[in-house]
Protein backbone atom coordinates (compact mmCIF):
# COMPACT_ATOMS: atom_id res chain seq x y z
CA UNK A 1 0.00 0.00 0.00
CA UNK A 2 1.54 3.83 -0.64
CA UNK A 3 2.36 6.02 1.32
CA UNK A 4 1.52 6.66 5.20
CA UNK A 5 -1.83 4.04 6.27
CA UNK A 6 -3.90 6.63 8.53
CA UNK A 7 -7.14 5.40 10.54
CA UNK A 8 -9.67 7.45 12.19
CA UNK A 9 -12.95 5.79 14.18
CA UNK A 10 -15.68 8.14 15.55
CA UNK A 11 -17.58 6.51 18.43
CA UNK A 12 -20.74 8.58 17.89
CA UNK A 13 -23.89 8.49 20.01
CA UNK A 14 -26.02 7.26 17.14
CA UNK A 15 -23.11 5.75 14.48
CA UNK A 16 -19.61 4.49 15.08
CA UNK A 17 -17.65 5.96 11.75
CA UNK A 18 -14.13 4.29 10.27
CA UNK A 19 -12.06 6.15 7.98
CA UNK A 20 -8.76 4.70 6.08
CA UNK A 21 -6.76 7.08 3.73
CA UNK A 22 -3.31 7.74 3.05
CA UNK A 23 -1.22 10.51 3.21
CA UNK A 24 0.08 11.68 0.00
CA UNK A 25 3.81 13.33 -0.86
CA UNK A 26 2.41 16.67 -0.60
CA UNK A 27 1.09 16.38 3.24
CA UNK A 28 -3.17 15.88 1.82
CA UNK A 29 -4.70 12.75 2.71
CA UNK A 30 -6.85 10.50 -0.29
CA UNK A 31 -9.69 9.17 1.66
CA UNK A 32 -9.90 5.51 0.91
CA UNK A 33 -12.93 4.67 2.54
CA UNK A 34 -15.40 4.89 4.93
CA UNK A 35 -18.46 3.14 6.78
CA UNK A 36 -21.10 3.88 9.14
CA UNK A 37 -22.44 1.57 11.19
CA UNK A 38 -25.85 2.50 13.82
CA UNK A 39 -24.27 2.33 17.63
CA UNK A 40 -26.29 1.41 21.07
CA UNK A 41 -25.48 1.68 24.18
CA UNK A 42 -23.94 4.86 23.78
CA UNK A 43 -25.32 8.40 26.14
CA UNK A 44 -24.12 11.51 25.03
CA UNK A 45 -20.65 10.34 24.06
CA UNK A 46 -20.83 8.48 27.31
CA UNK A 47 -19.99 4.47 26.96
CA UNK A 48 -22.53 2.72 29.07
CA UNK A 49 -23.48 -0.49 27.58
CA UNK A 50 -19.93 -1.61 26.05
CA UNK A 51 -21.36 -5.20 24.40
CA UNK A 52 -23.51 -2.76 22.01
CA UNK A 53 -20.61 -0.10 21.51
CA UNK A 54 -17.99 -3.62 20.69
CA UNK A 55 -20.40 -4.74 18.32
CA UNK A 56 -21.16 -1.90 16.69
CA UNK A 57 -17.35 -1.24 16.27
CA UNK A 58 -16.83 -4.66 15.15
CA UNK A 59 -19.43 -4.54 12.29
CA UNK A 60 -17.70 -1.65 11.13
CA UNK A 61 -14.23 -2.25 10.98
CA UNK A 62 -15.16 -5.90 9.03
CA UNK A 63 -17.03 -3.49 6.65
CA UNK A 64 -13.97 -1.08 6.10
CA UNK A 65 -11.39 -4.32 6.11
CA UNK A 66 -13.82 -6.09 3.38
CA UNK A 67 -13.98 -3.37 1.20
CA UNK A 68 -11.05 -2.41 1.10
CA UNK A 69 -8.81 -5.39 1.51
CA UNK A 70 -6.78 -4.60 5.11
CA UNK A 71 -6.33 -5.76 8.70
CA UNK A 72 -6.20 -2.26 11.05
CA UNK A 73 -4.96 -3.00 14.42
CA UNK A 74 -4.02 0.84 15.10
CA UNK A 75 -6.58 4.31 14.95
CA UNK A 76 -6.96 7.41 16.24
CA UNK A 77 -9.96 7.56 18.74
CA UNK A 78 -12.12 10.70 18.42
CA UNK A 79 -14.59 11.52 21.92
CA UNK A 80 -17.04 13.90 22.74
CA UNK A 81 -19.38 14.66 25.62
CA UNK A 82 -19.47 16.76 28.85
CA UNK A 83 -16.77 15.26 30.60
CA UNK A 84 -14.22 17.04 28.21
CA UNK A 85 -13.34 20.38 29.52
CA UNK A 86 -10.35 22.46 29.32
CA UNK A 87 -8.13 24.45 31.79
CA UNK A 88 -5.89 27.17 31.29
CA UNK A 89 -2.78 27.18 33.44
CA UNK A 90 -0.23 29.91 34.08
CA UNK A 91 3.35 29.35 34.79
CA UNK A 92 6.80 31.49 34.41
CA UNK A 93 10.86 30.50 34.27
CA UNK A 94 13.54 33.07 34.86
CA UNK A 95 15.66 33.40 31.93
CA UNK A 96 19.00 31.61 32.22
CA UNK A 97 22.13 34.37 31.27
CA UNK A 98 23.79 31.54 28.71
CA UNK A 99 26.18 34.07 27.16
CA UNK A 100 26.98 35.90 30.61
CA UNK A 101 26.87 39.37 29.82
CA UNK A 102 23.50 40.47 31.07
CA UNK A 103 21.52 40.34 27.60
CA UNK A 104 19.10 37.88 29.04
CA UNK A 105 18.18 36.61 25.68
CA UNK A 106 15.71 33.77 25.84
CA UNK A 107 16.59 30.59 24.06
CA UNK A 108 15.00 27.12 23.30
CA UNK A 109 15.99 26.03 26.53
CA UNK A 110 13.92 28.42 28.45
CA UNK A 111 11.34 27.68 26.26
CA UNK A 112 11.60 24.02 26.97
CA UNK A 113 12.41 24.33 30.55
CA UNK A 114 8.58 26.04 30.78
CA UNK A 115 7.13 23.04 28.43
CA UNK A 116 9.04 20.68 30.75
CA UNK A 117 6.90 22.34 34.42
CA UNK A 118 3.60 22.22 32.29
CA UNK A 119 4.04 18.82 32.12
CA UNK A 120 4.37 18.28 35.89
CA UNK A 121 1.59 20.21 36.43
CA UNK A 122 -0.56 18.12 39.03
CA UNK A 123 -4.39 18.06 38.12
CA UNK A 124 -6.89 19.07 40.62
CA UNK A 125 -9.13 15.84 40.15
CA UNK A 126 -7.53 12.34 40.78
CA UNK A 127 -10.33 10.75 38.15
CA UNK A 128 -9.39 13.17 35.32
CA UNK A 129 -6.35 12.81 32.71
CA UNK A 130 -4.70 15.01 30.15
CA UNK A 131 -5.52 13.96 26.53
CA UNK A 132 -4.15 17.53 24.96
CA UNK A 133 -1.86 20.35 25.80
CA UNK A 134 -0.49 23.12 24.34
CA UNK A 135 0.42 26.58 24.88
CA UNK A 136 -2.01 29.87 24.16
CA UNK A 137 0.24 32.89 24.43
CA UNK A 138 3.80 33.44 25.86
CA UNK A 139 5.24 36.78 27.60
CA UNK A 140 8.10 38.12 28.26
CA UNK A 141 7.87 40.48 31.61
CA UNK A 142 3.96 40.94 31.25
CA UNK A 143 4.99 42.48 27.32
CA UNK A 144 2.83 39.42 25.20
CA UNK A 145 4.53 38.05 22.31
CA UNK A 146 4.42 35.18 19.31
CA UNK A 147 7.86 34.09 18.92
CA UNK A 148 9.64 34.00 22.33
CA UNK A 149 12.85 32.49 21.48
CA UNK A 150 15.29 35.40 20.71
CA UNK A 151 13.75 37.86 22.30
CA UNK A 152 15.26 39.90 25.07
CA UNK A 153 13.76 39.80 28.85
CA UNK A 154 13.95 38.55 32.70
CA UNK A 155 11.04 36.13 32.91
CA UNK A 156 9.15 34.34 30.61
CA UNK A 157 5.75 33.13 31.21
CA UNK A 158 3.28 30.79 29.30
CA UNK A 159 -0.41 30.24 29.37
CA UNK A 160 -1.10 26.32 28.36
CA UNK A 161 -4.72 24.80 27.66
CA UNK A 162 -5.19 21.47 29.32
CA UNK A 163 -7.78 19.37 27.77
CA UNK A 164 -8.88 17.09 30.24
CA UNK A 165 -11.26 13.73 30.06
CA UNK A 166 -12.81 12.05 32.81
CA UNK A 167 -10.79 8.92 33.09
CA UNK A 168 -13.62 6.06 33.04
CA UNK A 169 -14.89 7.43 29.62
CA UNK A 170 -11.67 6.97 28.27
CA UNK A 171 -10.75 3.67 29.67
CA UNK A 172 -14.13 2.93 28.40
CA UNK A 173 -13.41 3.62 25.17
CA UNK A 174 -10.30 2.17 24.95
CA UNK A 175 -11.51 -0.75 26.08
CA UNK A 176 -13.73 -1.21 23.85
CA UNK A 177 -11.79 -0.69 21.06
CA UNK A 178 -9.02 -3.27 22.50
CA UNK A 179 -11.31 -6.07 22.83
CA UNK A 180 -11.90 -5.81 18.65
CA UNK A 181 -7.72 -5.97 18.32
CA UNK A 182 -7.59 -1.89 17.63
CA UNK A 183 -4.89 -0.41 19.51
CA UNK A 184 -5.39 3.20 20.46
CA UNK A 185 -3.01 5.41 18.98
CA UNK A 186 -4.22 8.31 20.92
CA UNK A 187 -7.77 9.76 21.79
CA UNK A 188 -8.39 13.08 20.06
CA UNK A 189 -10.86 15.11 22.10
CA UNK A 190 -12.67 16.33 18.51
CA UNK A 191 -14.14 19.78 19.55
CA UNK A 192 -9.68 20.20 19.24
CA UNK A 193 -9.57 19.06 15.84
CA UNK A 194 -12.62 20.19 13.54
CA UNK A 195 -10.65 23.38 12.37
CA UNK A 196 -8.45 21.40 10.67
CA UNK A 197 -10.63 20.39 7.66
CA UNK A 198 -13.54 23.32 8.01
CA UNK A 199 -11.56 26.36 9.03
CA UNK A 200 -9.64 28.61 6.67
CA UNK A 201 -6.54 30.60 7.83
CA UNK A 202 -8.60 33.76 7.99
CA UNK A 203 -11.27 32.19 10.10
CA UNK A 204 -8.31 31.14 12.62
CA UNK A 205 -6.43 34.15 13.13
CA UNK A 206 -9.50 36.73 13.20
CA UNK A 207 -11.74 34.63 15.28
CA UNK A 208 -14.48 31.71 14.34
CA UNK A 209 -16.70 29.50 16.25
CA UNK A 210 -17.95 26.00 15.01
CA UNK A 211 -20.68 24.33 16.23
CA UNK A 212 -20.36 20.35 15.55
CA UNK A 213 -23.82 18.97 15.71
CA UNK A 214 -23.69 15.55 16.44
CA UNK A 215 -26.46 13.10 17.71
CA UNK A 216 -26.17 13.44 21.20
CA UNK A 217 -23.41 15.81 21.76
CA UNK A 218 -22.75 19.03 20.00
CA UNK A 219 -19.50 20.58 20.04
CA UNK A 220 -17.92 24.08 20.49
CA UNK A 221 -14.86 25.24 19.29
CA UNK A 222 -13.59 28.97 19.50
CA UNK A 223 -10.49 30.03 17.63
CA UNK A 224 -8.62 33.12 18.03
CA UNK A 225 -5.00 34.36 17.09
CA UNK A 226 -4.24 31.06 15.15
CA UNK A 227 -4.87 29.07 17.95
CA UNK A 228 -7.89 26.83 19.51
CA UNK A 229 -8.87 28.86 22.47
CA UNK A 230 -11.37 26.93 23.98
CA UNK A 231 -13.64 23.94 23.12
CA UNK A 232 -16.93 22.50 25.15
CA UNK A 233 -19.06 20.06 25.01
CA UNK A 234 -23.09 20.48 25.20
CA UNK A 235 -25.03 17.24 25.76
CA UNK A 236 -27.99 18.19 23.42
CA UNK A 237 -27.88 16.92 20.21
CA UNK A 238 -29.66 16.28 16.97
CA UNK A 239 -31.35 13.35 18.62
CA UNK A 240 -32.58 15.67 21.21
CA UNK A 241 -34.35 17.25 17.60
CA UNK A 242 -35.85 13.58 16.69
CA UNK A 243 -37.37 12.77 19.85
CA UNK A 244 -39.42 16.29 19.98
CA UNK A 245 -40.62 15.84 16.47
CA UNK A 246 -41.88 11.85 17.77
CA UNK A 247 -43.79 13.71 19.96
CA UNK A 248 -46.14 14.71 17.68
CA UNK A 249 -47.13 11.61 17.20
CA UNK A 250 -44.44 10.94 13.84
CA UNK A 251 -43.01 7.55 12.91
CA UNK A 252 -39.64 6.80 13.47
CA UNK A 253 -38.83 5.79 9.98
CA UNK A 254 -40.63 9.49 8.60
CA UNK A 255 -38.67 11.42 11.28
CA UNK A 256 -35.27 12.47 9.88
CA UNK A 257 -36.95 12.88 6.17
CA UNK A 258 -39.01 15.34 7.50
CA UNK A 259 -36.81 17.15 9.43
CA UNK A 260 -34.22 17.42 6.33
CA UNK A 261 -36.92 17.97 3.58
CA UNK A 262 -39.65 19.68 5.04
CA UNK A 263 -38.48 21.16 8.57
CA UNK A 264 -37.55 24.80 9.30
CA UNK A 265 -35.21 26.35 11.88
CA UNK A 266 -37.79 29.84 11.74
CA UNK A 267 -40.92 29.14 12.22
CA UNK A 268 -41.52 32.15 11.10
CA UNK A 269 -40.37 31.15 7.61
CA UNK A 270 -42.22 28.00 7.36
CA UNK A 271 -44.70 27.34 4.60
CA UNK A 272 -48.40 27.00 6.17
CA UNK A 273 -49.62 23.82 4.75
CA UNK A 274 -49.78 20.48 5.74
CA UNK A 275 -47.44 17.54 5.61
CA UNK A 276 -49.73 13.94 4.41
CA UNK A 277 -48.10 10.53 5.39
CA UNK A 278 -49.40 6.98 5.93
CA UNK A 279 -47.91 5.50 9.41
CA UNK A 280 -46.63 2.23 9.01
CA UNK A 281 -49.01 -0.41 10.27
CA UNK A 282 -51.55 2.21 10.98
CA UNK A 283 -55.17 2.55 9.07
CA UNK A 284 -54.90 6.30 9.75
CA UNK A 285 -53.82 8.65 7.11
CA UNK A 286 -51.36 11.43 9.41
CA UNK A 287 -50.85 14.61 8.81
CA UNK A 288 -48.47 17.83 10.45
CA UNK A 289 -48.83 21.57 9.49
CA UNK A 290 -44.96 22.36 8.54
CA UNK A 291 -45.65 25.39 10.77
CA UNK A 292 -46.01 23.28 14.10
CA UNK A 293 -43.02 21.01 12.85
CA UNK A 294 -40.49 24.18 12.76
CA UNK A 295 -41.92 25.60 16.06
CA UNK A 296 -40.81 22.36 17.51
CA UNK A 297 -37.32 22.56 15.82
CA UNK A 298 -36.99 26.06 16.55
CA UNK A 299 -37.35 25.44 20.51
CA UNK A 300 -34.84 22.68 20.26
CA UNK A 301 -32.47 24.33 18.31
CA UNK A 302 -32.76 28.13 20.35
CA UNK A 303 -31.76 26.21 23.67
CA UNK A 304 -28.99 25.10 22.12
CA UNK A 305 -27.72 28.29 20.75
CA UNK A 306 -28.16 29.55 24.02
CA UNK A 307 -25.74 27.06 25.25
CA UNK A 308 -23.39 28.14 22.60
CA UNK A 309 -23.21 31.86 23.88
CA UNK A 310 -22.58 30.72 27.59
CA UNK A 311 -19.36 28.81 26.08
CA UNK A 312 -18.18 31.73 24.05
CA UNK A 313 -18.60 33.95 26.63
CA UNK A 314 -16.41 31.73 29.04
CA UNK A 315 -13.78 31.83 26.41
CA UNK A 316 -13.12 35.07 27.24
CA UNK A 317 -11.48 36.18 24.16
CA UNK A 318 -12.88 39.92 25.02
CA UNK A 319 -15.06 42.46 23.18
CA UNK A 320 -13.24 42.50 20.43
CA UNK A 321 -13.76 39.04 19.52
CA UNK A 322 -16.41 39.52 16.49
CA UNK A 323 -16.42 35.85 15.10
CA UNK A 324 -17.40 34.24 11.90
CA UNK A 325 -20.38 31.01 12.84
CA UNK A 326 -18.78 27.86 11.57
CA UNK A 327 -21.68 25.23 11.65
CA UNK A 328 -21.11 21.65 10.48
CA UNK A 329 -22.00 17.86 11.63
CA UNK A 330 -25.15 16.08 10.51
CA UNK A 331 -27.38 18.17 12.57
CA UNK A 332 -26.72 21.04 10.49
CA UNK A 333 -28.31 19.83 7.27
CA UNK A 334 -31.58 21.75 8.43
CA UNK A 335 -33.30 24.78 6.96
CA UNK A 336 -32.79 28.42 7.85
CA UNK A 337 -30.51 27.05 10.47
CA UNK A 338 -27.94 29.62 9.79
CA UNK A 339 -30.45 32.55 10.40
CA UNK A 340 -31.85 31.26 13.77
CA UNK A 341 -28.22 31.00 15.51
CA UNK A 342 -26.81 34.11 13.77
CA UNK A 343 -29.86 35.62 15.34
CA UNK A 344 -29.63 34.26 18.77
CA UNK A 345 -25.97 34.82 18.66
CA UNK A 346 -25.83 38.16 17.02
CA UNK A 347 -23.17 37.16 14.65
CA UNK A 348 -23.51 38.38 11.20
CA UNK A 349 -21.43 35.70 9.14
CA UNK A 350 -23.08 32.51 10.06
CA UNK A 351 -22.35 29.79 7.33
CA UNK A 352 -22.63 25.83 7.41
CA UNK A 353 -19.38 24.33 5.91
CA UNK A 354 -18.61 20.63 5.34
CA UNK A 355 -14.86 18.99 5.47
CA UNK A 356 -12.69 20.61 2.31
CA UNK A 357 -9.19 21.40 3.27
CA UNK A 358 -6.32 18.69 3.97
CA UNK A 359 -7.81 16.02 1.25
CA UNK A 360 -7.20 15.66 -2.57
CA UNK A 361 -9.46 16.36 -4.62
CA UNK A 362 -10.31 13.06 -5.55
CA UNK A 363 -11.80 12.28 -1.72
CA UNK A 364 -13.71 15.43 -2.29
CA UNK A 365 -15.43 14.11 -5.03
CA UNK A 366 -15.80 10.38 -3.87
CA UNK A 367 -16.15 10.32 -0.07
CA UNK A 368 -17.00 13.51 1.21
CA UNK A 369 -20.32 14.07 1.03
CA UNK A 370 -22.24 16.29 3.83
CA UNK A 371 -21.19 17.84 6.85
CA UNK A 372 -22.05 14.97 8.95
CA UNK A 373 -18.40 13.79 7.79
CA UNK A 374 -16.40 16.52 9.35
CA UNK A 375 -15.47 14.74 12.46
CA UNK A 376 -14.07 11.48 11.11
CA UNK A 377 -12.56 13.55 8.76
CA UNK A 378 -10.97 15.75 10.47
CA UNK A 379 -9.25 13.35 12.45
CA UNK A 380 -8.20 12.00 9.55
CA UNK A 381 -6.00 14.76 8.85
CA UNK A 382 -4.99 15.39 12.66
CA UNK A 383 -3.65 11.67 12.70
CA UNK A 384 -1.55 12.51 9.57
CA UNK A 385 0.15 14.80 11.41
CA UNK A 386 1.46 12.91 14.08
CA UNK A 387 2.30 9.59 12.48
CA UNK A 388 0.49 6.77 10.35
CA UNK A 389 -1.29 3.30 11.68
CA UNK A 390 -0.39 -0.59 11.75
CA UNK A 391 -2.46 -1.32 8.67
CA UNK A 392 -2.23 -5.05 6.81
CA UNK A 393 -3.17 -6.72 4.05
CA UNK A 394 -6.50 -8.63 4.55
CA UNK A 395 -5.97 -12.45 2.96
CA UNK A 396 -8.33 -13.35 0.63
CA UNK A 397 -9.16 -16.74 0.02
CA UNK A 398 -9.23 -17.84 -3.38
CA UNK A 399 -12.87 -18.95 -4.78
CA UNK A 400 -12.82 -22.34 -7.06
CA UNK A 401 -13.49 -21.60 -10.45
CA UNK A 402 -15.75 -23.72 -12.58
CA UNK A 403 -14.59 -25.43 -15.64
CA UNK A 404 -16.58 -25.54 -18.26
CA UNK A 405 -17.12 -28.96 -19.87
CA UNK A 406 -19.69 -29.53 -22.40
CA UNK A 407 -19.03 -33.58 -21.88
CA UNK A 408 -21.22 -36.22 -20.20
CA UNK A 409 -23.76 -33.15 -19.60
CA UNK A 410 -21.44 -31.25 -18.25
CA UNK A 411 -20.13 -33.35 -15.91
CA UNK A 412 -16.31 -34.16 -16.01
CA UNK A 413 -14.97 -38.35 -16.30
CA UNK A 414 -12.29 -39.90 -14.98
CA UNK A 415 -11.21 -39.53 -18.85
CA UNK A 416 -10.58 -35.89 -18.16
CA UNK A 417 -8.06 -36.33 -15.21
CA UNK A 418 -6.18 -38.74 -17.62
CA UNK A 419 -2.23 -38.27 -18.25
CA UNK A 420 -3.42 -39.21 -21.79
CA UNK A 421 -4.07 -36.04 -23.86
CA UNK A 422 -4.83 -38.49 -26.95
CA UNK A 423 -6.69 -41.01 -25.42
CA UNK A 424 -8.83 -37.48 -24.05
CA UNK A 425 -9.34 -36.51 -27.37
CA UNK A 426 -10.69 -39.61 -28.46
CA UNK A 427 -13.31 -40.21 -25.95
CA UNK A 428 -14.40 -36.63 -25.94
CA UNK A 429 -14.94 -37.27 -30.10
CA UNK A 430 -16.68 -40.72 -29.28
CA UNK A 431 -19.37 -39.02 -27.53
CA UNK A 432 -22.96 -39.75 -28.69
CA UNK A 433 -24.56 -36.08 -29.65
CA UNK A 434 -27.51 -35.72 -27.55
CA UNK A 435 -30.63 -35.32 -29.35
CA UNK A 436 -33.65 -33.78 -28.40
CA UNK A 437 -36.45 -35.99 -27.36
CA UNK A 438 -38.88 -33.26 -25.20
CA UNK A 439 -42.10 -32.82 -26.44
CA UNK A 440 -43.47 -29.54 -27.60
CA UNK A 441 -44.99 -27.34 -24.53
CA UNK A 442 -49.04 -27.18 -25.15
CA UNK A 443 -49.90 -23.85 -25.21
CA UNK A 444 -52.14 -22.95 -21.75
CA UNK A 445 -55.44 -21.57 -21.90
CA UNK A 446 -56.34 -18.28 -20.55
CA UNK A 447 -57.60 -18.39 -17.70
CA UNK A 448 -60.71 -15.96 -16.98
CA UNK A 449 -60.41 -12.91 -14.80
CA UNK A 450 -61.62 -13.27 -11.59
CA UNK A 451 -63.44 -10.59 -10.04
CA UNK A 452 -64.10 -9.24 -6.26
CA UNK A 453 -66.99 -8.42 -4.34
CA UNK A 454 -66.50 -4.97 -5.14
CA UNK A 455 -67.32 -5.69 -8.77
CA UNK A 456 -70.80 -5.51 -9.74
CA UNK A 457 -71.99 -8.09 -11.88
CA UNK A 458 -74.39 -5.86 -14.31
CA UNK A 459 -71.28 -4.07 -15.40
CA UNK A 460 -68.46 -7.12 -15.92
CA UNK A 461 -65.66 -6.43 -17.01
CA UNK A 462 -65.40 -2.76 -16.44
CA UNK A 463 -62.46 -0.48 -15.84
CA UNK A 464 -60.43 -1.01 -12.42
CA UNK A 465 -61.55 1.71 -9.70
CA UNK A 466 -58.54 3.92 -8.14
CA UNK A 467 -56.64 2.64 -5.37
CA UNK A 468 -57.23 4.26 -2.54
CA UNK A 469 -53.58 5.58 -2.56
CA UNK A 470 -54.62 7.27 -5.63
CA UNK A 471 -57.67 8.65 -4.77
CA UNK A 472 -56.35 10.42 -1.37
CA UNK A 473 -52.99 11.29 -3.35
CA UNK A 474 -55.94 13.42 -5.63
CA UNK A 475 -57.96 14.96 -2.60
CA UNK A 476 -54.84 16.27 -0.70
CA UNK A 477 -53.39 18.03 -3.85
CA UNK A 478 -56.52 19.49 -4.35
CA UNK A 479 -56.20 20.83 -0.91
CA UNK A 480 -52.72 21.81 -1.83
CA UNK A 481 -51.17 19.32 0.54
CA UNK A 482 -47.56 17.85 0.39
CA UNK A 483 -47.94 13.66 0.75
CA UNK A 484 -44.70 11.93 1.53
CA UNK A 485 -44.35 7.97 1.31
CA UNK A 486 -47.17 5.64 -0.80
CA UNK A 487 -50.90 4.84 0.47
CA UNK A 488 -50.75 1.05 0.11
CA UNK A 489 -54.03 -0.77 -0.06
CA UNK A 490 -54.81 -3.10 2.41
CA UNK A 491 -53.51 -0.60 5.26
CA UNK A 492 -56.90 1.41 5.14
Amino acid sequence: MKGKQIVAIDVGSSNVVIAVGNVEDNGLVTIRGIVSEPVEGMNSGRVENSEMVSKAIIAAKNRIETQLGVKISEAYAGVSGDFIRCVQVTDLVYVQDELHNGSNQITQRDVDELDRRMQSVKLPDNNEITIDMYPLRYKIDEREVEVPVGAYGRVLSATYNFILCDKVMSDRLRHCLQRNDITVKKIVPNATILHNTVATTDDMQDGAVIVDFGGGVTDVSVLYGGKVRYVASIPIGASSINNDIRSLSIPSNYIEDLKIQYGSAISALAVDDMIVFQAAKCRLVKNILRKNLAIVIEARLKEIAEWVRREIKEAGCGSKFQPTLLLTGGGSQMRDIEKLFARELDIEDARTVHPEYGFTEESMLEHITSPADATVASLLVYGAKLGSCNVGVRPVAEQPQPVEDKTQGGRRTLSDYSNNPAQNETTQQTQPTPTSTSTPTPTPTPKKPVYTLDDEEDDMPKKPKKGLGERLRGIFEKAGSTIIGDVEEGEY
